[in-house]
């Protein structure tokens, strides 16, 4: 019985196909490209923050080009719950 009620809950826990789209290489690498791209938006996005504080517009044309040259990636809403996926920051939509 006690082998019966543990079986059910880890079948329950994740789907056979939620399993492989984790597992799938491809995905993994679009979720840690996702995450790179990210990453250097939140840099930029500090970057303009600051030259915006100092009043630098050279830095600040500099990073805003940067920041929207970085292509921006659509995760398909699946891979959205997998463990490697980076939220991002500032409030911006992706």
């Amino acid at each position: 019985m006690k082998w019966l009620i543990l079986s059910l809950l880890f079948a329950g826990c994740t789907s056979k196909d939620e399993f492989q789209i984790w597992q799938d290489k491809s995905n993994i690498k679009l979720l840690a490209e996702d995450r790179k791209n990210k990453e250097l938006e939140l840099l930029y996005l500090h970057e303009i923050r600051e030259a915006m504080k100092n009043n630098d517009e050279d830095a600040f044309k500099f990073y805003f080009n940067e920041y929207i040259s970085i292509p921006r990636i659509d995760v398909p809403e699946k891979l959205k719950s997998h463990p490697n996926y980076f939220i991002g920051g500032e409030k911006v939509k992706y």
